[in-house]
């Protein structure tokens, strides 16, 4: 038998995908060549004063393959219809745009002069995800794109982790206050209580924490 010829006990359909599958990049190596083609098929707001390099600077985004928009002072709204936003951060771009100092609506990418350098607090202001030093080329481009992308996803869904223990603590504080009326009304022991507040959950088909937000806010209009 050949090298060339499929194993014995195999067909040769099944020889050749297994041939194809030994061939195959690894999978990791196949999401980032995914991933690198979405960043460049990315739509990019480049916020930088319309000079030298500035054009130099939309040049090299141009080379990446993204699809870029220049403008400035950056926009006062946050921008929409965009991937990114690539940013002069310096004190009067964050004046110019309160939401670079908030929560942008997308990843940020501040853009500092490589001689001059910029002072911390400005930068940390800003919220940017990442920081390109000029002059840049296109592959620190890139790299900084998907480096602000991976801490701009992690940092919402950190926000989105937060804004749920705090609504799971506002509830639980809520059965506690349903709980100690119905004590104080009903005279009831602090577990009928919440046997009555779950009893009347599963009646009413909504969730007990519903319930006693319900019941808190009546009482206070009664009080």
């Amino acid at each position: 038998m050949t090298s060339s010829d499929p194993p014995r006990g195999l067909s040769g359909n099944t020889a050749d995908s297994l041939n194809r599958a030994s061939s195959a990049p690894p999978r990791s190596a196949r999401a980032r060549a995914k991933a690198m083609t979405e960043l460049r098929q990315s739509t990019v707001l480049l916020a930088h004063p319309d000079d030298s390099q500035g054009e130099a600077l939309l040049r090299e985004v141009r080379r990446t393959g993204c699809r870029v928009e220049m403008a400035w002072p950056p926009p006062v709204l946050p921008p929409l219809g965009f991937d990114f936003a690539i940013v002069a951060i310096d004190t009067d771009a964050l004046m110019a745009a309160p939401w670079l100092s908030g929560a942008p609506p997308v990843p940020v990418v501040a853009v500092v002069d490589g001689d001059r350098g910029l002072p911390d607090d400005v930068l940390r202001l800003s919220n940017a995800q990442a920081v390109l030093v000029k002059p840049c080329q296109p592959a620190a481009i890139l790299t900084n794109l998907a480096l602000a992308k991976q801490i701009f996803n992690y940092e919402r869904r950190l926000l989105n982790k937060v804004a749920k223990l705090e609504e799971t603590l506002h509830a639980t504080r809520q059965i506690e206050q349903a709980k100690l009326i119905l004590m104080q009304q009903k005279k009831l022991r602090a577990n009928e209580a919440y046997d009555y507040l779950r009893q009347q959950a599963m009646s009413k088909q909504k969730s007990v924490a519903a319930i006693s937000a319900a019941l808190v806010d009546a009482y206070g209009l009664i009080e």
